[in-house]
């Protein structure tokens, strides 16, 4: 992915434009503060019959009317939404997404407005991709991992009974709107959840950018206007490193994959013990990370500072640094076990493809496909050391619960 400035970052926070590549796709990316005027104008310019807003109803009760304000003088609006959580993102609601969008009379020329989190992000996504065969997407995310992770990728996909994001295609958008504003509006356990995907790309892509990270964190600016504009733009330029030449994320850019095995699995866990109660999906990834760190050091490569960064970092943000109590390690495994990268490498019995780092910034295995085949029972060892470490390093900061 590459992306380019279309106008200068100035004092005033004003309406800024890249275009972000992703090997073959391109669209823009719009942001700044207090821009939902300029957002309203954008969309006024796609000569759509109709907009179909897909969000979850937290997000609606939260910032619905400002955005439904702005489309309704453009033409007819239609609202899908549902509880929020991984549950959202289920066949059955892409099948009653899809059915509501045709039913209220949606055709080529319609536009999908995915309004939210990475969740209705990913079910509207899904739903554009299917209708028709495609129509038009645009994304306004309403939290730091949508703008900043989910809405710079052109994968759409939704959970199977057995684990996250196994059914699913690939669709760009035709754009994203992002006004920080929004973001600064969130929970501190949504803005801190953005930031540990931030931190993936740092430790994974751009380490370089591991200090302003954490003055970030540690001066408490995780609300401020330009700490948000920063991750923003750092976040662009991460995975412009990786995917400028890989699509549909297959070869490099599974680099963004980091912790993303058992942060997904742990996720998804404890989301249908505690629902939308359980980890962040941030909070899990950076959980994940630190598992990766472990099975990093196990195999020569990783050093303990580099595990201790980890652990820290992941702490700073209100993340778990040690296997979350309240979870079983087999509810865990057995997620694990279907985790969706299987395939890219020859299989081997007891074994599962995994990102590591051999260190900060660099992935093991080979340059255009950085994933290493990795034993069961190791990742299963590392859970049950993190599980037994003393009680006091196991406590979740309630941040993330």
């Amino acid at each position: 992915m590459a992306a380019s400035d279309s106008s200068t970052r100035d004092t005033d926070h004003l309406w800024q434009s890249r275009l972000v590549r992703i090997g073959e796709a391109e669209y823009p990316y719009h942001y700044g503060v207090d821009c939902l005027d300029e957002i309203g104008r954008e969309l006024s310019t796609m000569d759509a019959d109709r907009f179909v807003v897909v969000t979850d109803d937290t997000v609606l009760a939260l910032h619905g009317e400002a955005l439904l304000s702005r489309l309704r003088p453009l033409g007819p609006v239609e609202v899908y939404s549902g509880p929020p959580g991984e549950s959202l993102k289920s066949p059955s609601n892409l099948t009653e997404c899809a059915e509501f969008c045709l039913a209220k009379g949606a055709t080529r020329r319609t536009v999908i407005v995915a309004f939210g989190g990475g969740v209705p992000g990913n079910l509207a996504g899904l739903v554009a991709a299917l209708l028709f065969r495609g129509i038009r997407l645009v994304h306004v995310p309403t939290t730091t991992v949508a703008a900043m992770d989910s809405t710079l990728s052109i994968k759409q996909a939704i959970n199977s009974s057995l684990g996250k994001n196994h059914l699913g295609t690939y669709h760009p958008p035709d754009a994203v709107f992002t006004d920080v504003r929004l973001l600064a509006t969130l929970p501190e356990r949504e803005l801190r959840s953005g930031l540990c995907e931030a931190a993936k790309n740092c430790l994974a892509i751009r380490p370089e950018a591991m200090s302003h990270l954490r003055a970030v964190v540690d001066e408490d600016r995780l609300s401020d206007a330009d700490s948000m504009l920063w991750l923003l733009e750092e976040s662009i330029a991460a995975k412009t490193e990786v995917t400028a030449d890989d699509t549909e994320e297959r070869r490099r850019g599974l680099v963004l994959e980091y912790g993303h095995t058992v942060g997904h699995a742990v996720e998804l866990a404890d989301h249908r013990r505690r629902g939308a109660e359980g980890l962040s999906h941030g909070a899990a990834i950076a959980f994940g990370m630190v598992v990766a760190a472990h099975l990093s050091r196990r195999l020569g490569w990783l050093t303990d500072a580099d595990v201790a960064l980890h652990e820290e970092t992941a702490a700073a943000l209100g993340a778990p640094t040690r296997t979350p109590e309240w979870l079983s390690i087999s509810e865990i495994m057995t997620v694990v076990r279907d985790d969706n990268k299987r395939g890219y490498l020859p299989p081997s019995p007891g074994s599962l493809p995994l990102v590591l780092l051999r260190q900060l910034g660099v992935p093991a295995g080979a340059p255009d496909l950085p994933l290493v085949m990795v034993r069961l029972d190791e990742v299963e060892s590392v859970l049950h050391e993190l599980m037994s470490a003393p009680a006091a390093l196991r406590t979740t900061p309630a941040v993330v619960r």
